[in-house]
């Protein structure tokens, strides 16, 4: 096979979960016997763990930049991708290489087949195989789905992080902020610090117990007043800049340099390649690419969105998960919207979201494919109007820009 074979391959594998999430199991038994079958290639890294239900891929991504920024080979897994699968396992700058990912699925597709091995559990132990095989010094992990039964939960980190909690996979981590915080507690090692980037009396009882009971630190981050200079857009990122700072400093390991840190957070696009958060991918009018998905996500966009002059367009379509269409109660009402369903099997239907619409008397059109809703919206906009798309990672890798 190719790369691009490869590629569509494992995305149709028979364990991929329907639009129902009829397939998915949270478990840990076929990663760990995966993970055992190459040789435990996690047992050879040293590793930073971070979780929470929003900017844990932004809080990876600015622990590898600063990490770099002292000369250190910074591996880091993260998901989802936006336009290629490549995107999910990095070091530094640099995509995994392609013939590697062909390499690794060859070599293992026996077994994979035999094993019943989900898209994620193969995409995160070819990270750690990855990594292990060109010899990072750190290796940044990104907690898939909440913690406690995610695949990624094998690992024994140098630090724990909890960057904050909020509602999101009702179905697999519960429908209230105490259920989806001991879930997300799962990720807490025994002697390893934990970092907390944000906190509130619910979660904060849940993590302090979790802690005190198998005795482990617990450090919270002081998210009040200092604004860092970054080439990250959107205020809220300093929270998961904070939280970044304080998880690096709690691994006794690392000697770390103001200058260094400062250059670090400075320089993140360059460093690692980051997208997706808070991306101007064009100007006249500014069209915005950000990944927020979720109620909590989405109250922050829209709070930056706020201090934007001029008409708002929102380009929006979204997976079908339990009560995501509480989503659209946060939707402003004086905003244009440009409703559309993604191309995935999870996707929400059009006319779900505009039965939910109409009921919110949301000035809304609606759209067959996203590149429609979104050529819709920028012929629609002056030169001092602001589209941002959003709702769902699928939605940038089908919009062509160039006919805008």
């Amino acid at each position: 096979m190719n790369y691009r074979e490869t590629i569509d391959w494992l995305e149709n594998i028979p364990t991929s979960f329907d639009s129902n999430y009829n397939n998915y199991e949270l478990k840990l038994n076929s990663i760990k016997s995966f993970l055992d079958f190459l040789g435990n290639p996690q047992d050879n890294l040293e590793i930073i763990h971070v979780g929470g239900t929003n900017g844990k891929g932004s809080t990876c991504h600015i622990i590898s930049s600063i990490l770099q920024e002292h000369n250190f080979t910074v591996g880091l897994f993260s998901s989802p991708h936006i336009y290629d699968f490549k995107e999910r396992i990095k070091i530094n700058s640099n995509l995994i290489d392609e013939s590697y990912i062909i390499q690794f699925v060859n070599l293992n597709k026996e077994y994979i087949l035999e094993n019943n091995l989900s898209f994620f559990e193969i995409s995160f132990a070819l990270s750690l195989e990855f990594f292990n095989f060109k010899k990072v010094e750190y290796a940044v992990i990104e907690v898939g789905l909440g913690g406690r039964l995610d695949s990624t939960n094998v690992i024994n980190p140098l630090v724990s992080v909890i960057t904050n909690i909020g509602y999101d996979h009702k179905k697999f981590l519960g429908n209230s902020l105490e259920e989806i915080a001991k879930e997300k507690a799962g990720i807490i090692k025994t002697s390893i610090p934990v970092v907390i980037g944000e906190s509130c009396n619910i979660t904060s009882k849940v993590f302090n117990s979790y802690c005190k009971k198998i005795k482990t630190s617990i450090f919270y981050v002081n998210q009040d007043g200092y604004q860092h200079d970054t080439d990250l857009k959107g205020s809220y990122q300093n929270k998961n800049i904070n939280t970044a700072i304080l998880a690096l400093k709690k691994i006794k390991s690392i000697v770390l340099d103001e200058n260094k840190i400062r250059r670090g957070i400075k320089n993140i696009n360059r460093n690692t390649k980051l997208i997706g958060r808070w991306e101007i991918v064009k100007e006249y009018p500014t069209i915005i690419f950000d990944v927020a998905h979720n109620i909590n996500s989405l109250e922050i966009i829209f709070g930056e969105l706020k201090k934007i002059k001029g008409l708002i367009r929102v380009v929006f379509g979204t997976l079908d998960k339990i009560d995501q269409l509480e989503c659209l109660k946060v939707f402003p009402k004086n905003y244009k919207y440009y409703l559309c369903s993604p191309r995935s099997k999870r996707a929400m239907q059009l006319d779900k979201l505009e039965k939910y619409a109409d009921q919110l008397k949301m000035d809304y059109q609606s759209f067959d494919s996203t590149n429609s809703a979104f050529q819709k919206a920028s012929k629609d906009s002056s030169i001092d109007d602001t589209i941002i798309v959003t709702g769902s990672n699928y939605l940038f890798s089908e919009i062509n820009l160039e006919n805008n």
